[in-house]
């Protein structure tokens, strides 16, 4: 298997997070896996975002003002319609990311975004398919207020997925193990992966899916020879995140991860040959 480069958020130092043309754009590097995040409407229109709320520093409102910090907390997409949140543009460049180019775009259903970068990958010749790695953002004290429970919540993804016709070209993951666990109850042949923030989170919540994932996916920062050992043993695969430097790929590669999630794609396709078609 070769080394697999995830572009997160999709090429994020082209364009703005999480829109149409950030993943167009990791397609065109030759990016075979992208990273999104996913959130939910008021009407249950499952939406492609890293927050769950409109505000600063991507996003304006329909006049075309930007949005505040504190934004936040006015905006929160879980009361707002579909139709509602699409008149806000959140395609203003993230400082992080200088070279970042301003588009217009609002936030994008998943749904949409699956048909556009699919149809623009094949009006530009693109022989490969892109896997999804949807990461559904979830807090446990946050149920009915940023999305609904967990059980609901990964029904609604589910069956977008489904409708689609992507199910052997999507991972489903969160930091949130109930709702990766109710999405494995409703369809267990789907890739499922928990996402991990500190080795405590780990130890709790991987008994408490009741299933074997196929990824465990940490923070570049807790990768050493022990967890990486005993993910192994496990036959799980690991892509740690969010890694975004040279000596930092070098070493995830060199300590056997599966591959890394990283901001730039553009770089780690530099450092390594990736040609093999991966597999979800």
């Amino acid at each position: 298997m070769d080394f697999e480069i995830q572009a997160h958020r999709g090429a994020r130092s082209f364009f703005p997070e999480n829109t149409l043309q950030a993943f167009c754009k990791a397609a065109d590097l030759g990016v075979r896996v992208v990273e999104l995040d996913l959130v939910v409407s008021k009407d249950h229109n499952i939406v492609v975002s890293h927050d769950p709320w409109l505000a600063a520093p991507l996003c304006s409102d329909p006049l075309g003002h930007p949005l505040s910090p504190e934004d936040r907390l006015h905006y929160r997409m879980y009361d707002m319609t579909y139709s509602d949140i699409a008149q806000y543009g959140c395609g203003l460049p993230h400082p992080s990311f200088p070279l970042q180019q301003p588009i217009a775009s609002s936030k994008p259903l998943l749904s949409s975004l699956f048909t556009e970068v699919d149809a623009y990958m094949a009006s530009e010749g693109m022989k490969w398919q892109l896997i999804y790695n949807l990461e559904i953002k979830s807090w446990p004290d946050k149920d009915w207020i940023f999305h609904p429970a967990p059980d609901l919540y990964a029904a609604l993804v589910l069956r977008m997925v489904e409708n689609a016709g992507l199910s052997d070209r999507v991972r489903i993951q969160s930091f949130d193990y109930r709702v990766v666990r109710e999405a494995w109850k409703l369809n267990s042949q789907l890739c499922y992966g928990l996402l991990i923030d500190d080795m405590e989170n780990m130890e709790r919540f991987l008994p408490a899916l009741g299933f074997k994932p196929r990824y465990v996916n940490p923070h570049v920062s807790l990768v050493d020879d022990k967890l990486t050992e005993y993910l192994h043993a496990q036959d799980i695969r690991m892509i740690p995140w969010t890694v975004n430097r040279k000596e930092e790929m070098l070493a995830m590669k060199h300590i056997g991860a599966t591959g890394i999630i990283t901001d730039f794609p553009e770089l780690a396709l530099a450092l390594f040959d990736v040609q093999e078609e991966p597999s979800v």
